[in-house]
């Protein structure tokens, strides 16, 4: 289970940097980069929440 969410993490950073290189540098406003935007703040999310579940089970054992 560990390895899947070791996975899920490398994912996470390979699509936040893909987010990364399609952001539009020159007019980094809001409505033109949004889903970069929301793409990159998702994954922080998904990196956090395994990071954390990870803990979760190693305290438990």
């Amino acid at each position: 289970m560990k390895i899947i969410r070791i996975g899920l993490i490398v994912f996470a950073i390979i699509v936040i940097i893909a987010q990364l290189i399609l952001l539009t540098y020159t007019n980094s406003i809001w409505p033109k980069n949004a889903g970069s935007y929301l793409g990159i703040i998702a994954m922080i999310g998904v990196i956090i929440s395994m990071i954390i579940s990870i803990r979760y089970d190693k305290n438990n054992k």
